[in-house]
């Protein structure tokens, strides 16, 4: 068999050793990007050690130790859109690091008054449908936003952002302003988007127009007195004034093209520097007959994919500056030193993740970062991911993978298109190719599920002229027979499975149907949906034993079944104005689930579907593509396009909880504790064997009065509690079931 040994390529090891981060107001963590992976369009940098930005969806982060710790939230901004989004914020102005107001989409002006720790709406009459984003303030009381809707196109504040003004004068004649200086309270000069800005000498009430640059946006002034300014923008174009913005001359020069655009520009220690689509800053101290420029990034952390830069800020000697930009990027300066300040180590699609909850690894696949060059198709965490480290399963596979299972925290598969396995025997440091005979080259494969380290199914989309969508090994991979849902084409593409056993399992596929084996694949059998659901698709299933478990798909379609698919799937759907994708889902118990899709959507029962409460991301809405859920109850999803990667600790909040994952020398049922008890008792067990387990609860009449564990699980040792409220004083007994294995315990319930 031939085999690609892994290389370890682009960051082949760990760029930043991300600090604790803190990250309020949400129950979905970033793992990565780090701090966040919301672009970021603002920054101030207060000393070398403390930095604030904005960016998109509320975002709002700081530092006060040059990036060990971070707090970070979502907060700072309007909600609205589809099917809920927070604002993008554009724009910021701090009086000092507790008090400053944050601008943007959704008519978003919010204030705060404790270091962002958090943020108010203002009394501010702006519609939803309007984008602020210039801001300027003569003094702690009076400024103006400016936005580009009529009748709320620039307002007023004279109490520090507290309470805005619209009714201040008639609106100048512009066009989607970018920018607003005030100089005093009754002089202002925006900049608009076809190379004009406008200047007001009567606080608004009238405005006349100068052309700044041939029908260019500009989209960041700087005025260092009443005179003299300097503008950047579109194209390359950069300009500068010494009439107070009545006059503008061209500094450029033959320096830039129309390929760079410009979105920030400061002035430090009598120079200009400016900001923007390049790894550089570009600085001139003398009106742009001369430029240098700026390597701001360390070399080891220049990605390999174009990037946009949005805005800087410098130190007053401008020795020590940083630099924000897309996917919530931040890097730092100190003198020659630099340094990224977060974990920005891919972009592209992720597809699958997984996690061990003993040992804090963590991995998850996708695509290429940039089509055939970076072979990073996989992200690798030793500590819960904390950090990170890129790794490529060969010099030349140009795969996306859309699949990952591990058996053990050594031994796993990746599969995704072109064919692609691989498989690793050292927790995912090194991948082998495994080929697999007979198999045509141009498979998507879709899913890699094994029951134990011997038996395992690769689960493909179909292909015409292929005769088998399933493969399947009882030798660890070393030969592989095929397998098929039934003999007609039709229907034989696979989008998901959940083998339980080596007999046992479950998939679906493309017509939209749930189909069952029991025969370890030979056959499968179709069941039936409630509703003759056929308009759309079925992504992903998750049964907790053979008996109970749910699908999810397209319009919303959840689906659960407690037989087995012995009578038709009960339609258990949430309600949503919006039509959503559910692409993955997550069972913990028979009656709490999660499902989650497009948008970054997710709604979670506790009751086995009888009613579903929202849990989205909120910090993104990018599709949530895949997810994994440790017998623990820790949730970590993945999503398309951005390579985001998200973990959620306080989700589940019943079932059962798993102590260690050590496999035991036996199955064993333990004393309940405390014993007597009133009125719950935690019950742990040990499993020594991955498989279905039942733990049954009876009186002393012999009449079963509670089913606690009825699922599949992994070995290790596990915790269920048990409540007796609804029960009277007594002798109870607790009966597990584990393969073979039978054992009873006595408790003591006493009120």
């Amino acid at each position: 068999m031939f085999k690609m040994k892994t290389i370890f390529t682009f960051f082949a090891i760990v760029l930043f050793a991300s600090g604790v981060l803190s990250q309020s107001y949400q129950d979905w963590k970033w793992l990565h990007q780090s701090p966040q992976g919301n672009e970021l369009r603002w920054v101030k940098m207060w000393d070398a050690n403390t930095i604030y930005a904005i960016g998109g969806k509320g975002t709002f982060i700081k530092t006060t130790n040059r990036g060990a710790n971070w707090y970070v939230q979502h907060t700072a901004g309007r909600t609205a859109g589809i099917p809920i989004q927070k604002a993008d914020l554009r724009n910021a102005w701090f009086f000092n690091q507790n008090t400053g107001i944050v601008i943007g989409s959704f008519g978003s002006i919010f204030r705060t008054t404790d270091g962002g720790i958090t943020f108010d709406s203002t009394n501010n009459p702006a519609p939803t449908n309007t984008t602020f984003t210039g801001i300027s303030f003569i003094n702690n009381l009076t400024g103006f936003v400016i936005c580009g809707l009529t009748d709320y196109r620039l307002m007023k504040t004279t109490n520090g952002g507290i309470t805005w003004n619209n009714n201040i004068g008639t609106n100048p004649g512009y066009s989607n302003p970018y920018e607003l200086h005030a100089f005093t309270e009754n002089k202002l000069i925006v900049f608009n988007q076809l190379g004009d800005n406008f200047i007001t000498t009567n606080g608004g009430f009238s405005w006349n127009t100068y052309p700044i640059g041939n029908l260019v946006t500009f989209n960041k002034a700087v005025f260092i007195d009443a005179n003299t300014g300097y503008a950047c923008g579109d194209w390359g174009r950069c300009r500068y004034t010494t009439d107070g913005g009545y006059n503008w001359t061209n500094m450029a020069g033959i320096l830039f093209n129309r390929n760079i655009h410009f979105t920030d520009i400061k002035y430090r220690n009598n120079a200009v520097y400016l900001t923007g689509n390049s790894n550089y800053i570009y600085h001139s101290s003398d009106h742009g007959v001369t430029w240098d420029s700026i390597a701001f990034m360390a070399p080891s952390a220049q990605p390999l994919w174009s990037n946009s830069y949005y805005s800087s800020d410098f130190s007053i000697t401008a020795d020590t500056m940083v630099t924000v930009g897309v996917k919530g990027s931040i890097h730092q300066k100190l003198g020659t030193f630099k340094e990224p300040l977060g974990q920005y180590l891919k972009t592209g699609n992720m597809r699958d993740v997984w996690s061990s909850m003993s040992t804090g690894l963590l991995i998850a696949v996708g695509a290429l970062s940039v089509s055939t060059i970076t072979h990073d198709q996989i992200l690798r965490s030793t500590n819960s991911g904390n950090n990170w480290t890129v790794v490529s399963p060969s010099a030349t596979s140009n795969a996306e993978f859309y699949s990952i299972d591990m058996i053990d925290n050594n031994t796993g598969y990746v599969c995704g298109n072109r064919s692609a396995v691989y498989r690793t025997t050292n927790g995912g440091v090194n991948w082998d190719s495994i080929v697999i005979q007979n198999m045509p080259a141009s498979l998507i494969l879709q899913k890699v599920d094994f029951v134990n380290a011997q038996t395992g199914w690769i689960f493909s989309r179909y292909t015409a002229g292929n005769d088998s969508t399933i493969f399947k090994t009882t030798n660890s991979g070393v030969t592989w027979t095929k397998q098929k849902i039934n003999a007609t084409t039709t229907g034989n593409t696979i989008y998901s499975a959940c083998m339980l056993d080596e007999n046992n399992g479950w998939i679906l596929s493309s017509r939209p149907r749930a189909w069952k084996t029991t025969n370890g694949g030979a056959v499968w059998d179709s069941t039936l949906l409630g509703d003759g659901y056929l308009v759309g698709a079925l992504y992903d299933i998750k049964m907790i034993n053979s008996q109970t478990g749910y699908c999810v798909g397209s319009n919303n379609r959840v689906y659960k079944t407690t037989n087995g698919g012995a009578t038709p799937w009960s339609n258990v759907s949430f309600s949503s104005t919006t039509i959503i994708t559910n692409y993955t889902v997550e069972v913990k118990n028979a009656n709490e689930c999660i499902v989650m899709g497009t948008y970054g959507t997710g709604y979670y029962t506790s009751n086995g579907g009888l009613t579903w409460s929202q849990k989205f991301l909120q910090s993104s809405i990018s599709d949530i593509s895949g997810s994994y859920l440790t017998s623990n109850g820790i949730l970590y999803a993945v999503t398309l396009l951005d390579s985001y990667i998200f973990k959620n600790a306080n989700l589940f909040t019943t079932g059962i909880n798993t102590v260690s994952e050590n496999v035991p020398v036996a199955t064993r049922l333990n004393q309940n504790y405390p014993n007597p008890f009133n009125p719950a008792t935690r019950i742990s067990f040990d499993v020594s064997k991955m498989g279905n387990v039942t733990i049954k609860v009876f009186d002393v009449t012999g009449r079963e009065v509670q089913t606690l564990v009825n699922e599949r699980l992994n070995a290790g040792r596990h915790e269920v509690t048990f409540d007796g409220s609804s029960l009277s004083s007594g002798v109870y007994f607790y009966k597990l079931v584990s393969g073979q294995f039978t054992e009873t315990m006595r408790m003591v319930l006493i009120k």
